[in-house]
């Protein structure tokens, strides 16, 4: 018998299991997409219904981005999940495979219609389904070089490019400042593995504190890659304009 509220209730579940498949990666997404796009909108003189629309687009491109490229990385890395994230769709049981794989496709398609939509986007798109792929189809994804250093600053780069084109043209002050973070956020992303070992080598992973011990992967990124990221802010700028932040990031 079809009652009023199974819609609602499908409608409900889904959102659900976007949740599960994605929050962990708000942080890193939906959350610094949208400021770099306040930065944007600060800088430009778009009239403000202009503005409303083009924040509606940008979270629409990067929530669809955000749930493509988990169920990309979900889907092909289900075993160490069963390890590390346990709690996720996929190994909880609450997603099947063969589900998680229907809505991939239509978050790939989402994603691709919205750069579509939004051309001046559509190398930022062509940017994040790279790499996603280098990350979830190559074995240079799996080590901490090609993981962190590569795909981490290439999809940040893809990232601030695009939430700042969704808002207003880029310039070469934007352009520099979206370079120097995904350099430091590709160099410092080597902390993410710290918590990751036991699934990272199950599955065969090469990554920071697996490759260089755990203790000794966290003095070379405390002596040697949190000073070298201080320095690519400076050099880039971005000291300059948010000192008293660079100083409590860095302390």
């Amino acid at each position: 018998m079809f009652s009023p509220r199974a819609p609602l209730n499908n409608l409900a579940n889904e959102f659900n299991v976007f949740l599960g498949f994605s929050w962990r990666d708000w942080s890193t997404t939906l959350i610094p997409g949208s400021i770099f796009a306040i930065g944007a909108m600060r800088s430009s003189h778009v009239r403000p219904h202009s503005i409303v629309y083009s924040y509606i687009y940008l979270l629409l491109w990067l929530t669809s981005f955000v749930y493509f490229f988990n169920l990309s990385n979900q889907i092909t890395g289900f075993k160490e999940d069963c390890i590390n994230k346990p709690d996720r769709p996929i190994p909880s049981g609450k997603v099947t495979l063969a589900g998680a794989q229907v809505r991939w496709a239509l978050a790939f398609i989402s994603f691709l219609g919205l750069a579509y939509a939004q051309p001046s986007l559509l190398y930022e798109t062509l940017c994040w389904i790279a790499t996603a792929a280098f990350l979830c189809l190559s074995e240079a994804g799996n080590h901490w070089f090609g993981k962190n250093c590569v795909a981490m600053t290439t999809g940040t780069l893809a990232l601030l490019s695009g939430s700042w084109k969704a808002v207003t043209a880029a310039t070469p002050q934007s352009e520099r400042y979206t370079a120097t973070i995904a350099i430091w956020v590709g160099l410092l992303m080597q902390i993410q593995d710290l918590r990751d070992i036991e699934g990272d080598a199950a599955v065969g992973r090469k990554t920071f504190p697996l490759v260089f011990g755990d203790e000794r992967g966290r003095w070379i990124i405390t002596l040697l890659l949190l000073p070298l990221a201080v320095l690519v802010l400076w050099l880039g700028g971005i000291v300059q304009i948010a000192p008293v932040t660079v100083n409590a990031y860095a302390n």
